[in-house]
């Protein structure tokens, strides 16, 4: 199982990066490509992804900076990407992703999100006027997978 931790530092207020983030109307604008657009049909988010139809879910708590995304074509096989959103002063904020490949995802498609999460990072440094990403390599980069 691959696992990609991706930490993003930017240089805005913790709120204002958590509220625009666990706004997920929002997802569009920061997902890169992967969220086209979204539609709420019966009492759930459907996006039109890269990845096809899915239905996205966020649950979110602002007291502690955790937003959990999870996207799946149901329910049922959702993929969790655990968010954290961390103040590091009155003006600087550390955002960090955890990617988790799904029970039946290939390595590619998995790479394919990874590059994905990265132009989102890269996304975020813009949106919030600069910053940093750290990104740690995986195990198979390591050579331990």
């Amino acid at each position: 199982m691959n696992i990609h931790p991706l930490t993003v530092t930017v240089s805005a207020p913790r709120d204002t990066v958590f509220n625009f983030l666990a706004d997920i109307e929002n997802l569009p604008k920061w997902t890169a490509g992967w969220c086209e657009r979204l539609m709420l049909q019966r009492g759930r988010w459907w996006a039109l992804t890269s990845e096809g139809e899915q239905v996205v879910d966020m649950e979110t708590s602002a007291g502690t900076g955790v937003i959990d995304l999870r996207a799946g074509p149901s329910p049922e096989r959702f993929r969790l990407t655990p968010i954290r959103v961390v103040a590091l002063s009155t003006r600087r904020t550390l955002i960090s992703f955890l990617l988790i490949e799904g029970p039946d995802e290939t390595d590619e498609a998995f790479a394919r999100r990874r590059e994905r999460l990265q132009a989102a990072a890269d996304g975020l440094l813009k949106r919030f006027g600069g910053g940093e990403v750290h990104s740690a390599p995986t195990l198979a980069e390591l050579g331990l997978n």
